[in-house]
């Protein structure tokens, strides 16, 4: 009897060495966490993939994982997840793996974030044990991941009927300055578009109502100039900048789905010093890049209004009309459109979220993000 006793400590010693070894050796051990989409609207809904793999020949101890997710996310389903709880900053997930040799196992969320802005999946924690359970080794695995909310679109209500009649004021030029003969596509029929740009050809193909899209004989251009720099007190400037992406968004889309090509330009704090985007309209790449722009854009702003609308009136480029978009009118503000109006001769539209919110501070988007 104290043989075999004296054998079976023998062999938990010797299991608990290996397993003390083994525990500690994660070099063979992998860690992916990305979202399954680069970019997405408010509220949609996107998944979390999240790969560990073993790349060894030998079995992996049983792994604790803490995976830090943004604090934001809104977790709507979870595949072999378990606690949950909070930190200052993320969204913390537990989940436990055991993997034989070369083995990959593929983990996923179902979430959403309503909030505009760039959310990252930074990094997660890992804990493996021996064998006995006397001792935990941790390490932790770098991720590098992010995902980028666009600003809400907002309802055309809450656009200054300045805006909405230059707007349908350009529509109309586009369309008297429009070659009949050049034909440069089709696209479906709205019901403002006149009877003689309807394709019968097209629509009876296609079962709908479709109309030609013409080459135009000059670009009418417009100049969206969103400023993102403080103006007047702090307070209320964080809701009043997310009214003005919403807002950018909002008036840079009107404009694509009118076909009208427009320069968008911003001191807002994106990749550092101001971003200029030209977009020829029809929901393009090139508006893609801007929501992307608008969505990863910081608090704060990389350059002084002053500067943003010198550099949207120097140039050769000649506008129609240009649009700013900003929080506040101050000082500042006139003296740099004051200086704008010397330089261009040019019809300027202004678009101050302090004058278009709603009394309460609850903005439609966020109704819409929320619906």
């Amino acid at each position: 009897m104290l043989t075999f006793f004296a054998i079976v400590v023998l062999a938990a010693l010797a299991v608990e060495w290996l397993s003390l070894r083994f525990a500690g050796d994660h070099r063979n051990i992998r860690y992916e966490c990305k979202p399954s989409v680069q970019a997405c609207e408010p509220g949609e809904e996107f998944l979390v993939l999240s790969n560990v793999a073993n790349l060894g020949r030998r079995p992996s101890p049983s792994i604790r994982i803490e995976e830090h997710f943004p604090k934001s996310l809104n977790v709507l389903e979870s595949d072999r997840f378990n606690v949950k709880w909070y930190t200052k900053e993320h969204r913390i997930y537990y989940s436990t793996v055991l993997m034989r040799g070369h083995q990959r196992i593929r983990r996923s969320l179902r979430a959403s974030i309503l909030q505009r802005g760039e959310y990252f999946f930074p990094y997660a924690d890992f804990y493996a044990g021996d064998f006995l359970g006397f001792h935990e080794y941790s390490y932790r695995m770098e991720n590098d991941s992010s995902i980028v909310i666009y600003p809400a679109k907002l309802r055309d209500t809450e656009l200054s009927k300045n805006f909405s009649d230059a707007l349908e004021d350009l529509s109309r030029k586009k369309q008297l300055l429009e070659d009949p003969i050049s034909v440069c596509g089709y696209r479906d029929y709205t019901g403002t578009e006149p009877m003689r740009q309807i394709s019968w050809k097209q629509s009876a193909a296609r079962n709908a109502l479709i109309v030609k899209q013409f080459d135009p004989v000059r670009q009418v251009s417009v100049l969206i100039a969103l400023d993102t720099d403080l103006h007047g007190d702090f307070d209320g400037y964080l809701r009043q900048l997310e009214y003005c992406f919403s807002l950018a968004r909002t008036v840079c889309e009107q404009l694509e789905v009118s076909g009208i090509g427009y320069r968008f330009v911003t001191n807002a704090a994106v990749k550092g010093g101001l971003t200029g985007i030209t977009s020829t309209g029809g929901m393009g790449g090139s508006f893609n890049k801007i929501l992307y722009a608008l969505g990863s854009a910081k608090a704060g702003s990389s350059g002084t209004t002053e500067e943003l609308m010198h550099a949207a009136c120097f140039g050769p480029d000649r506008y129609e009309m240009i649009v700013l978009i900003s929080t506040h009118c101050d000082g500042t503000v006139e003296t740099a459109l004051g200086k704008a109006r010397e330089l261009r001769r040019v019809h300027i539209i202004t678009l101050y979220a302090d004058q278009l919110m709603p009394a309460d501070g609850d903005t439609s988007a966020r109704e819409e993000a929320e619906a």
